[in-house]
């Protein structure tokens, strides 16, 4: 049964009736157009807060949400939105009160109030009627091959079917397996049979890190090229994300390090 609901982070595709009316503009503390720091970069969505507040400025509610994915800002004045949602593209500028908009000038206009901006970190804050949506980002960090290069066994799989402004329900899957990084940038894949089907046959191929993007690539410039974000990755486990635009399906994968 689909699940509809419709994350904060992408308020460009939603919320258009609710922003219909022009609102006072307010200035912020931080104003880009000034800003010596390079955000003109690759982020990564940390956590999406959303506050609620009744008539007389009361909360009323508080949410928190962990989605996966970036934003990236382009020199060019485009942006990226590579998240739980289907992919989004547009456009961006500052305006006079400094606030940060995307999509200025249409009918998906939004307009955010720059709370903070370090080398390492993003805050983005968008007011709409009595809902206070606060947008938190890391600055997206390249993981060093020499934190991948080991044999990564399977713990599971979460995979989520998405259509537009939908996410249907996540699925749980458990496969047996490993996935194996080698030094001499070759990598083995092993899966066990699931689901009452035989397992494949083993896989080999190449790896590596692209750029830009520092997306983990497996048989790049080949006709099975397929590529990964990494979310985490340390001593212990690794976590890699991908949105399959074809089939419609964002897939986090789980492993844990061979002992």
């Amino acid at each position: 049964m689909m699940k509809k609901y419709v994350f904060p982070y992408l308020i460009l595709l939603a919320m258009v009736g609710l922003s219909s009316c022009k609102k006072e503009i307010k200035s912020t503390d931080i104003c880009l157009h000034a800003s010596s720091i390079d955000y003109l970069k690759r982020w990564g969505i940390r956590e999406i807060s959303t506050n609620v507040f009744d008539a007389g400025n009361v909360p009323i509610s508080h949410t928190v949400t962990y989605p996966n994915g970036y934003f990236q800002i382009n020199s060019d004045f485009t942006y990226n939105l590579f998240s739980d949602d289907a992919p989004v593209n547009g456009k961006w500028s500052i305006n006079k009160a400094c606030e940060f908009v995307l999509n200025p000038g249409t009918s998906k206009e939004r307009r955010f109030a720059v709370i903070q901006l370090s080398d390492d970190s993003l805050t983005l804050r968008q007011t709409v009627g009595r809902t206070v949506i606060t947008q938190h980002y890391a600055a997206f960090k390249c993981p060093p091959l020499a934190s991948l290069q080991f044999r990564w066994d399977n713990a599971f799989t979460l995979q989520s079917p998405y259509g537009i402004d939908t996410v249907y329900k996540t699925m749980r899957l458990k496969q047996s397996g490993y996935f194996k990084l080698n030094t001499d940038a070759s990598y083995n894949l092993i899966l066990g049979a699931f689901n009452g089907m035989p397992a494949p046959p083993p896989a080999t191929g190449t790896w590596g890190i692209t750029q830009p993007g520092c997306l983990l690539v497996l048989d790049k410039n080949k006709t099975n090229e397929i590529s990964y974000e990494v979310q985490k990755v340390n001593m212990d486990s690794l976590v890699i994300w991908r949105k399959d635009t074809v089939r419609k399906l964002n897939q986090l994968r789980y492993y844990s390090r061979h002992k």
